[in-house]
């Protein structure tokens, strides 16, 4: 029945005016510390539940148990307990008796005690205590925060300092921070040193974890219960918190409560707050004017901002607060970069602070300005400064093509390999230029460069087949090896670059799949194949290796290399344990392989997996290719056991397209009449089975087997509603489901063929020409 810390939050309920932060209101005064001490004092001594005559018995056994007699002692408890069992003194006497000689009992008749007596502060503690003598300071922890819970020992700080002490010890950060909000939320208000202190501290390591919101909350504690007493440092440190948060308004109120501002404000529909004017108070210090200004900026309200910048400029020395300045150049730079530029020139001549992330933003800010030689020149100065700083370069390449430098762009973005070093981030800014000003040949190569850190460089077609199968990365480099040193190729199969500045695994992969999906859009379809293989032999995209092999199959399918498609689509369909061997887009990409006859290797692989699996899929896909090879009475057979044993619409679309099939054959002509009729009469059979949604669907397959028997004037009919069906899936894919070209294009073929030949063209021009 012990405590546990995962039952009891570490922080305390606090009154409903403490329930969220806000800087506007007080609600404590100097005599809640007298009222708490006071209603600390009336609850000490906890109501009995015992009725007199008990209290009596319960006195007595007290009396026994000091006499020695205990035997007859816990018979009268346990006679308490048995007429009154929600009774606190019995099971403490109890413990009592069990103090020095079972510890696990003293322990339990405490903790029963402790429920049935929860503002106990004198049970509680010994709990807490027994607790700690078998080193388990968790339900200590959870004793004395229980203790705290229960609001009569809300203002003991010993408790407090107790379980801070131990939290400090044996929890993570988080609880300490708990613990110690919920102290500053307690301390007596004439401690206000103590509350401010703590709500400080809480303050910048909230800051240092860029939680801003929490930050607030904190320092909102002492601005509610010593209003009077915040000092100069908590209150920049609560205005940053706001402008963090973009609470700007609370901003404003601060600075009239606290700084003697004034302002004149015009307040708009939609909320929006616009300071028309202000006045300062004089000797008002530089970074309050600071966040006055970056407040200012946050509510647009601009035609400030000069004015205030000149004054900062000509009255705070930049080399003593030059970091203030920075702060506005970061809430400036974007709306106003000329008045920004005002502060970094300064910034940049002086000699505390002209590094080269000034220079960066004076960079930056000078490019917004427009000036692009001066930008130039700063990102030379940034370069030289911190050469290791390679984010500079891409924007400092993108300035020089724009002044026609496009040599120079380049060169800024080169790097010497001699030195056996590659410089990873400058490659990739070096692509990016690259693809810009569409130097593919190089790209290529450069992409090569950058994937053979982790990829074999693969050199032939028949090296696309090694990294396909289902070999770890370490086997298919030792088999590309073999083969290379079959074909006499001695050259290192693996790159011996010494790489700088490695991006994440994530950063890189996303980079990697930009280069395939570029490869794709310029129907480079070589390059794409060729990557898409690299990446299956790649050491760090292990994770995204069958994302990897959809992407090589579709390079397959692009280039048209049937051989090299069919084996990784089958792969796929193998992979992780026959896992997709019910996964109808695997098998629907299988299919598409069929419709190539330049490989005949599937019909051994659908014959093996037919025996080991019973899955209705490859059955089709069997039944298709007959189709395909002319099979038809094979398909005949397996649609007709299909449609007897299922009745879908699906095997009834299939039987009447085989029927037609055969109806069209020569040597048929006797039969032809029991062919239409049994085609006609499963097509019709497969409109039933069909939604609404797919009346187009019905329509246009119907109209194409009412051509093909050659009735035309029913395959009039079902064309032309073809043209007319209106469906909200049609319309939001149109491209892919729409069947009305097919429709019209067959349509205009009949009206031709009867020698229509305005009707063709009117369904030609109004359906299918752009």
């Amino acid at each position: 029945m012990d405590l546990s810390l995962d039952e009891i939050p570490m922080d305390i309920e606090e009154d409903d005016n403490m329930a969220g932060p806000s800087t506007l209101h007080n609600t404590d005064s100097e005599s809640d510390d007298e009222n708490s001490s006071k209603i600390r004092k009336r609850k000490k001594v906890a109501s009995s539940k015992l009725p007199v005559h008990f209290k009596g018995l319960m006195g007595e056994a007290n009396l026994r148990f000091a006499r020695g007699d205990l035997v007859l002692a816990k018979k009268m408890c346990y006679e308490v307990i048995r007429n009154c069992p929600d009774a606190y003194e019995p099971y403490l006497t109890l413990s009592q008796m069990y103090e020095n000689v079972n510890l696990k009992k003293y322990r339990g008749y405490l903790l029963l005690a402790s429920h049935m007596n929860p503002s106990g502060e004198d049970i509680m503690c010994r709990l807490a205590d027994t607790y700690l003598q078998e080193n388990q300071p968790l339900e200590a922890i959870a004793c004395y925060t229980k203790l705290l819970r229960n609001g009569t020992c809300g203002k003991n700080m010993d408790i407090h300092y107790k379980r801070l002490s131990l939290v400090e010890k044996h929890c993570n950060i988080k609880q300490v921070l708990r613990c110690k909000q919920t102290l500053a939320k307690n301390l007596p208000i004439k401690n206000f040193e103590g509350i401010i202190s703590i709500c400080m501290e809480l303050g910048k390591e909230f800051f240092n974890q860029k939680n801003y919101i929490r930050a607030l909350e904190v320092l909102d504690i002492p601005f509610k219960r010593v209003p009077t007493k915040i000092t100069l440092d908590l209150l920049n440190m609560m205005l940053e918190s706001l402008l963090y948060c973009d609470r700007f308004t609370e901003c404003l109120d601060l600075f009239i409560r606290y700084c003697s501002f004034e302002f004149d404000v015009f307040v708009e529909d939609n909320q929006k707050i616009t300071v028309n004017s202000y006045t300062l108070p004089e000797n008002l210090q530089v970074d309050l004017k600071v966040k006055f200004i970056i407040c200012l900026i946050k509510l647009q309200s601009l035609h400030l901002v000069p004015e205030l910048i000149d004054s900062i400029i000509i009255n705070d020395d930049v080399d003593i607060y030059g970091d203030l300045y920075l702060d506005i150049v970061e809430a400036l730079i974007t709306v106003m970069p000329q008045e920004a530029l005002k502060l970094l020139i300064p910034l940049v001549k002086s000699k505390n602070f002209s590094l080269a992330a000034i220079w960066l933003k004076y960079a930056e800010c000078l490019s917004m300005c427009e000036m692009p030689e001066q930008s130039i020149e700063a990102y030379f100065t940034v370069m030289a400064l911190a050469p290791q700083h390679v984010e500079v370069l891409y924007p400092l390449a993108m300035l020089l093509l724009n002044q026609g430098k496009q040599q120079e762009a380049l060169d800024v973005l080169s790097q010497d390999l001699t030195t056996n070093k590659m410089d990873v981030a400058v490659l990739m800014e070096r692509m990016k230029l690259l693809k810009k000003i569409n130097h593919l040949e190089d790209y290529w190569k450069s992409a090569e460069l950058l994937l053979s850190r982790h990829c074999v460089v693969l050199k032939n077609p028949e090296e696309l087949k090694i990294v396909t199968i289902n070999f770890s990365v370490r086997e298919k480099v030792t088999k590309l090896k073999k083969m290379r040193e079959f074909r006499g190729d001695n050259s290192d199969i693996e790159s011996n670059f010494i790489s700088i500045k490695e991006p994440s695994v994530e950063e890189e992969y996303s980079f990697y799949r930009n280069i395939l999906q570029f490869a794709k859009d310029t129907e480079n379809y070589a390059m794409y194949q060729k990557f898409s293989f690299m990446g299956l032999c790649s050491k760090r995209f292990l994770k995204f290796t069958d994302e990897i092999f959809l992407s090589a199959f579709y390079s397959c399918m692009l280039k048209g290399d049937i051989f090299h498609g069919y084996t990784t689509i089958r792969d796929i369909i193998l992979k992780h344990n026959y896992q997709n061997i019910k996964n109808n887009l695997a098998w629907n990409w299988f299919n598409v392989i069929l419709q190539k006859p330049e490989d005949c290797r599937y019909i051994r692989f659908l014959e093996r997996l037919q025996n080991k699996f019973s899955a209705p899929t490859i059955k089709v896909i069997e039944a298709n290719y007959n189709i395909s090879v002319g099979n038809y009475m094979t398909c005949l057979t397996f649609f007709m056991q299909e449609y007897k044993r299922s009745k879908t619409s699906f095997s009834a679309l299939m039987l009447g397209i085989i029927i037609l099939q055969l109806y069209s054959q020569k040597y048929n002509k006797h039969r032809k009449k029991l062919f239409a009729e049994t085609a006609t009469y499963l097509f019709m059979n497969y409109k039933k089975s069909r939604t609404k949604s797919a009346e187009q669907e019905v329509f246009y397959n119907l109209g194409r087997m009412y051509q093909q028997l050659g009735i035309t004037y029913l395959a009039e009919h079902y064309y032309n509603r073809v043209l007319y069906v209106e469906n909200s899936l049609l319309e939001q894919y149109p491209d892919i489901l729409c069947l009305k070209r097919e429709a019209a294009f067959n349509l205009h073929i009949i009206y031709k063929n009867a020698g229509n030949f305005i009707a063709a063209r009117n369904v030609l021009i109004k359906n299918i020409v752009v």
